[in-house]
């Protein structure tokens, strides 16, 4: 039977319900970390002039994301850059775990929203720096005119929700699709359909958080 929640799965720790999308994105953060503290000791530490190996993957992976940042936002791809790819790292390890049978932490609205919350963060701390501080800020909200400054506010909050609701939206309406696939088709075709779309999917909405967290911060700093 196609089932479809809004609520996050129960999982209880220690007593707490905490949600199975918190301890999923715990499990996954650590990795992350894990993986970060390996990279670090094996590969950046040990860099050499000519780049061979791993070093080659996380210099073509480092540079991509700068180069990308540089060509919507300029100068301020050296700060916003990390964030941006630590953003799209994060969601897409949430995400693509569901090849592995493990539900996905971002078909949790509360995790969309973290996500936009840290987008939200990200562009009015950039816009706060490459724009001189409040004042700065204030009269880029006010481009080309004053008339337009609630408006422009306005669609500063609404971002985070935005991305949100774009997010857990897209990663339910995935889920969903697979679930109709196996009820019409349970046995082989779901299993090789499942592994292309999810990973296009999860691809696709890592591309758009990124490509989005670099337009709002182009609007701030512009």
């Amino acid at each position: 039977m196609l089932e479809v929640s809004l609520t996050p799965t129960p999982c209880y720790v220690f007593g707490v319900n905490v949600g199975l999308s918190v301890v999923t994105a715990w499990c996954i953060l650590a990795l992350l970390l894990i993986t970060l503290v390996v990279i670090n000791i094996f590969v950046v530490r040990r860099m050499k002039p000519i780049p061979t190996g791993a070093q080659n993957v996380v210099e073509l992976m480092v540079d991509g994301v700068h180069r990308w940042a540089e060509g919507k936002i300029g100068h301020a791809a050296d700060f916003v850059a990390p964030v941006v790819m630590t953003l799209m790292a994060y969601v897409f390890c949430n995400t693509v775990i569901e090849l592995f049978g493990l539900p996905p932490s971002t078909d949790d609205i509360n995790c969309t929203f973290a996500m936009g919350l840290c987008t939200f963060i990200t562009v009015n701390v950039t816009g706060l720096k490459f724009r001189g501080g409040i004042r700065g800020r204030i009269q880029g909200l006010c481009t080309p005119s004053v008339i337009v400054m609630p408006i422009r506010i306005l669609t500063d909050f609404i971002a985070p929700c935005s991305i949100a609701i774009r997010l857990f939206a897209n990663v339910m309406v995935g889920g969903i699709i697979m679930q109709l696939i196996y009820m019409v088709v349970p046995i082989i075709l779901p299993a090789a359909i499942a592994s292309y779309f999810n990973i296009l999917h999860v691809g696709i909405q890592t591309f758009v958080l990124g490509l989005l967290t670099l337009v709002y911060v182009s609007e701030a700093i512009e």
